[in-house]
């Protein structure tokens, strides 16, 4: 059997079986669609480590990352255990090729500092030049992904109904799903009211919260091609990464710099797993040093030796 015969099978286990996620079934299918363009729609039995490492070398070529790289692996390591499993291939070809090493600061969240997200923040509704809707939508987009951690996917989704104005909460559909309830700060709300005054009028809460001229909700690439444009209007620089994605990662990060416990961080984020979440302790160093300086002991005796200057208690009786 061809990879192109074998790949509708494995999509559907991911998403039947596994519950995966449409986007996340759409990302596996144009990695395998990437893959057999690199090394042809090979039979599946033929499929060598050198294929895989000759798709790895494209990819490399096109600069892919590290961290790039990996998941596609994940991705076809999963896919020749799902042919081993259903007796498909005899050989699995992943089992000698090895993941690249992804060093922590590579895989660490990009955010944005607290006095660039409030300058985003202010100066987003004044870009004239995205025109009236969309600039409002942008600045919204970006204060609630900010405000509530949430993924693209998850802000596409909002309805009307999902806002509990008298609680300050906002109800999200996650990765399989799942719901959750995550709070929103009073100042986020007002400007949802403001905007559903702007360019909503017919009250229905099934609505979607940001939706297309025939009623469907956008999708994520219209929110990326929207900061994108925020981004360059706004004068960043290029070396500074502006994504859906940053959004949420930003929010988190500066939850945590302000204290934030990493197992209500996880309830915000929505993380299945602590580990997932815990990416966000290795990016806050200001913190640690901050518990680690009122906690430690040879830390706290630094401060008492400080306060006691030049009459320090003997170290022996």
């Amino acid at each position: 059997m061809k990879i192109s015969e074998t790949v509708e099978d494995f999509l559907l286990a991911k998403q039947i079986e596994e519950g995966r996620a449409a986007s996340t079934v759409k990302a596996y299918r144009y990695d395998f669609a990437f893959f057999v363009q690199a090394v042809g729609d090979l039979d599946v039995d033929c499929v060598t480590p050198l294929h895989v490492r000759q798709f790895l070398r494209v990819l490399a070529d096109r600069h892919y990352t590290k961290k790039g790289l990996a998941r596609k692996v994940a991705a076809l390591r999963s896919f020749f255990s799902h042919l081993v499993f259903n007796d498909l291939i005899v050989k699995n070809p992943m089992d000698k090729i090895r993941s690249p090493q992804v060093r922590i600061e590579e895989s660490l969240p990009k955010f944005l500092a607290e006095s660039q997200m409030q300058r985003v923040l202010a100066d987003t509704p004044g870009l004239k030049e995205l025109g009236f809707r969309r600039r409002w939508r942008a600045a919204l987009i970006i204060r609630l992904m900010y405000a509530t951690l949430t993924r693209v996917g998850e802000i596409c989704r909002v309805q009307l109904k999902d806002f509990d104005w008298t609680k300050g909460t906002l109800r999200v559909r996650g990765k399989g799903n799942k719901e959750r309830y995550v709070p929103v700060d009073a100042d986020t709300l007002t400007e949802v009211q403001q905007y559903l005054d702007r360019t909503h009028s017919s009250g229905d809460l099934d609505e979607y919260l940001f939706h297309n001229s025939g009623g469907h909700p956008i999708s994520p690439r219209s929110i990326q091609l929207d900061l994108k444009m925020t981004k360059k209007l706004l004068g960043l620089p290029d070396s500074t990464k502006f994504t859906p994605h940053v959004m949420r990662h930003t929010g988190a990060t500066h939850l945590r710099q302000r204290g934030m416990d990493l197992s209500e961080l996880q309830d915000l984020l929505g993380h299945a797993s602590p580990s997932t979440t815990r990416i966000y302790a290795k990016n806050d160093i200001t913190t640690l040093k901050d518990h680690y300086s009122h906690l430690h002991p040879l830390a706290a005796q630094g401060k008492d030796r400080q306060n006691l200057g030049k009459n320090p208690s003997p170290l022996f009786f």
